[in-house]
């Protein structure tokens, strides 16, 4: 039993040296494959965020944002109105015009909720599609800008590349290429 388990001891360090040898024989074999590699990274949100068309899209976006929040804030005064009259006044207000106040107040808020739930949505769907509009055509430079300039791989800062150079980082050559390309 105990030559079993020296001779499976045995084998099992064999393989391990051969695995070992037949690694660093790749790492080596890879070493001139390595060289020949080009190899670059982007920051997507830091070019759509610089680029002339994602600073221009953002603006757009946020002059939504303050036009839907002036109409949002005139909504809740409306609504302050009401509440502040029935508040001074309900008592001496007649039955009839009390209900009525009452349900105009109730209406006029669940109306404002709605509203403001349909321009957060809205909001948030004019956001992503001005993003992926831009991050699509960033992707189409990118590949280009690879293709032309003979990359192997360019891959995208963030969620990818946990370190890098920034000697590969062309983020600034796509901003500038994208930039040019939309004023044509």
């Amino acid at each position: 039993m105990r030559t079993l388990k020296n001779k499976l001891q045995v084998t099992s360090s064999k393989f391990q040296v051969i695995f070992l040898a037949s690694c660093i024989l790749h790492l080596t074999s890879s070493i001139s494959f390595a060289e020949s590699l080009k190899i670059g990274y982007v920051d997507i949100q830091k070019a759509l965020n610089q680029s002339t068309a994602g600073k221009s899209a953002m603006e757009k976006l946020k002059k939504d944002i303050e036009k839907e929040t002036a109409i949002l804030k005139e909504k809740e005064e409306d609504i302050k109105k009401i509440e502040d009259e029935l508040n001074k006044q309900g008592l001496m207000m007649k039955d009839t015009e009390r209900d009525r106040k009452g349900e105009e107040y109730r209406r006029k808020g669940r109306d404002l909720e709605r509203y403001r739930e349909d321009v957060k949505r809205d909001i948030m769907i004019k956001e992503r599609e001005m993003t992926d509009k831009v991050v699509s055509e960033l992707v189409k430079v990118v590949q280009k800008i690879g293709q032309e300039e003979g990359f192997t791989i360019i891959l995208e800062r963030g969620n990818t590349v946990l370190f890098a150079t920034d000697s590969i980082d062309i983020t600034e050559k796509l901003i500038k290429r994208y930039d040019e390309q939309k004023k044509q």
